[in-house]
């Protein structure tokens, strides 16, 4: 199942300087969330909107200076699994399965956001997505943030 994947070495940075990082990658994806386009330009449904629910697939996506957790529309089986990390979290690993959904954009959207403001050493990824299929990603992150 096409999955994402993130690994956070906290123990590499102070807990106020952490804690200071996340807060700019929310903003950061809280733009990014209202910039998204209405439909995904590749991918399995570029003929479904991106809509952007709550972690179970209902009400509001959260996405503040201590969590992000959000799904895809669960009305419209556009749902999978939540994307959610949170600042203080215990474990450093985690996990997305997304099957490709149109939410999947944000999340590697957000993906990238943590990476550009903890840096590769304090904040890894991977997925099993292709560059190809991160492309639209890279464009609209690189396009919103400059």
């Amino acid at each position: 199942m096409y999955t994402h994947y993130w690994r956070f070495h906290r123990d590499n940075m102070k807990t106020e300087k952490l804690r200071q990082t996340f807060k700019k990658a929310s903003e950061e994806i809280q733009k990014l969330y209202e910039n998204l386009p209405l439909f995904p330009k590749t991918g399995y449904y570029t003929d479904r909107s991106i809509l952007i629910k709550g972690g179970l697939g209902e009400g509001l996506p959260i996405i503040n200076e201590t969590e992000i957790w959000f799904n895809g529309e669960s009305k419209l089986g556009m749902d999978h699994e939540t994307f959610s990390i949170n600042w203080k979290d215990e474990e450093a690993f985690g996990f997305c399965k997304t099957a490709r959904k149109p939410y999947d954009l944000l999340v590697c959207l957000s993906l990238l956001s943590f990476l550009n403001h903890y840096g590769s050493e304090i904040f890894q990824l991977s997925s099993d997505g292709d560059a190809i299929e991160w492309q639209e990603a890279v464009d609209l992150y690189n396009d919103i943030t400059g």
